[in-house]
């Protein structure tokens, strides 16, 4: 829900209803306090988290919005001291810039770096066959898998052409 929603009537009536004494906060200290200090909370626990971690893999897509806004993605995937696979989106960032194999690769390697994650404890990197991030991970001489969900959308599209 937007965060436009505590300032809306019907929001406001059902939160006194619930509890007549709670004096819910304006979207602005939801947007300016409360989601920053719960961003900096979850982020500090996964960084600590991710120290140690050994070995990783990655996932990325580039994608567009509704609205057509280009954004990168970054998910990594590791075992965890217990032997469970965990898999974190570490962040989904605007990515207005020209989408050239260079900036990809730049951009895919900024990501890692704002976590502290080093490129040679990645084994591999899991994407789309685009040619443009196909060359950026190339670039970077990291070991890339193809996406299976994504090569099985194209055959199921390759057969309804048939």
């Amino acid at each position: 829900m937007p965060l436009s929603t505590v300032e809306q009537d019907g929001f406001r009536k059902l939160v006194k209803v619930l509890d007549s004494r709670y004096e819910l906060p304006g979207r602005k200290y939801f947007s300016k306090t409360a989601l920053p200090q719960l961003y900096e909370e979850c982020r500090g626990k996964l960084e600590n988290n991710l120290s140690n971690v050994r070995y990783f893999a990655t996932t990325t897509d580039l994608w567009s919005s509704r609205t057509s806004e280009p954004y990168l993605s970054l998910t990594i995937h590791y075992i965890d001291e217990d032997w469970g696979l965990q898999s974190r989106c570490l962040q989904t960032t605007y990515f207005p810039d020209d989408h050239t194999a260079e900036i990809l690769s730049a951009g895919l390697e900024d990501a890692l770096a704002s976590w502290g994650l080093s490129e040679d404890r990645q084994v591999c990197i899991t994407m789309d066959n685009g040619t443009n991030i196909v060359k950026a991970v190339s670039l970077k001489n990291w070991t890339r898998l193809q996406c299976f969900g994504h090569r099985l959308h194209l055959a199921i599209g390759m057969l309804s052409i048939y």
